[in-house]
């Protein structure tokens, strides 16, 4: 399946963290500028080279990384488990897996102790087994007020991203919908319930995932042999966007177009949240 646009990528994992603020100055002191926000995105199965093959197509984010930032051309997995639980803690905690406790994603975060809240159905889940600090605790140790949000598609990405803190973590959910787990709330804050009741409404529905540029623009045919069957009326764009209610009947790793809504979702609320400021600093 084609590449279809950079947004829908990105919301894969989205992690977005506040620095410390600058330490106080003496009387007269230049004041230094203010850190950015970091955005750390984690993208299953984006290639090294997808940045220059679809580089002229980029016009937003990527296109900004790409052109503004610093791109590393040998960077590596030092470590033989690279999935999604596993990774996440290596990401954040500068660890193996050996070290943080997180060898697998089914030894990852799954905790029926803490179940889930807000009315979805799946596993509770903690970050019982992850042992040590990650990236948060440090920020936190230098500036107490700094504040945390991960809005990842998965639990384990979202879980452990943030280490054993009790911080802002949310992730996707069936019936269409995003929670957290009793680990980190009795109830979800009334952002995330008004975002959940948003698209609850239907907003998506209706609605139709078409491809980024024209057919005729794409070396490559939109359906191939080998791929498997993710959306039961075919693989090739446009995706009809129906009901979440599509969401209880079929499983959501099954379907190319709940999740492609469960992603640009937490990009959604990524946004907002920073828009409205959080961890009492001011909008981003």
């Amino acid at each position: 399946m084609r590449l279809p646009s950079a947004c829908w990528c990105a919301a894969l994992g989205l992690l977005l963290g506040v620095l410390p603020a600058p330490v106080q100055q003496r009387a007269g002191a230049a004041q230094p500028e203010r850190p950015s926000p970091v955005v750390l995105l984690t993208i299953d199965q984006l290639r090294a080279d997808y940045l220059d093959r679809f580089g002229q197509d980029f016009t937003g984010g990527f296109a900004r990384l790409v052109q503004q930032g610093t791109v590393f051309t040998e960077v590596w997995h030092d470590h033989a488990m690279t999935s999604t639980a596993p990774g996440h803690a290596t990401l954040w905690s500068g660890r193996f897996p050996r070290h943080h406790g997180i060898i697998s994603n089914d030894l990852g975060v799954p905790d029926t102790r803490y179940p889930l809240i807000g009315g979805v159905r799946g596993p509770g889940a903690s970050p019982r087994r992850f042992v040590g600090s990650a990236l948060y605790d440090w920020l936190r140790a230098a500036d107490p007020g700094a504040g945390i949000l991960a809005v990842p598609r998965k639990d384990r990405g979202a879980i452990l991203s943030v280490g054993r803190a009790r911080a802002a973590t949310f992730w996707w959910a069936e019936p269409g919908m995003f929670t957290t787990s009793a680990y980190y709330a009795d109830a979800l804050p009334d952002w995330v319930a008004a975002w959940n009741e948003r698209f609850a409404r239907g907003a998506w529905e209706g609605r139709v995932w078409t491809l980024a540029l024209p057919p005729s623009a794409y070396p490559e045919p939109d359906e191939q042999p080998w791929e498997g069957l993710l959306d039961r009326r075919g693989n090739t764009f446009p995706h009809r966007m129906d009901s979440v209610r599509e969401l209880i009947d079929f499983p959501l790793d099954g379907l190319a177009h709940p999740r492609a809504r469960a992603h640009r979702r937490a990009c959604d609320g990524a946004r907002r949240r920073a828009r409205s400021g959080f961890a009492g600093r001011q909008p981003v």
